[in-house]
């Protein structure tokens, strides 16, 4: 019952033998990340600014003194770490019980960043 809603829901009904609905005409094609010679990619700094952003954001909202957040961007070979650098009481907020708020934001960050094929991860730095 539930499934047959869904389906109408997104036209699963007008669709002929499971493919995928047309491309709308006038529509930029889906972006493809840039390689190098190598054919590894080579992600645009944007969205690595845009991923420290984000981090910014979320840690900046779990915190007690937003206005004592610094980023800082390191690299170790194929690995982009975005360290972060809060008042040491903050710390415990943006580990979270049991690191659970650190992983989840690990993992929000990890699977951001696949899709530009860029290895990024995130730490808490101790002061």
């Amino acid at each position: 019952m539930a499934f047959s809603f869904l389906k109408r829901l997104f036209g699963a009904e007008a669709q002929e033998g499971g493919s995928l609905p047309p491309l709308v005409e006038g529509a930029p094609p889906p972006e493809v990340p840039a390689t190098d010679e190598n054919g590894a990619a080579s992600a645009p700094a944007s969205s690595l600014e845009a991923l420290q952003n984000f981090v910014r954001f979320l840690v900046c909202s779990l915190v007690d003194h937003p206005e004592q957040v610094t980023l800082t961007i390191a690299e170790k070979r194929d690995l982009t770490i975005i360290q972060i650098h809060c008042v040491k009481k903050d710390i415990g907020k943006v580990i979270g019980k049991s690191g659970k708020t650190i992983s989840a934001l690990r993992t929000l960050i990890s699977n951001a960043s696949a899709h530009t094929r860029q290895r990024v991860t995130v730490d808490v730095m101790d002061e």
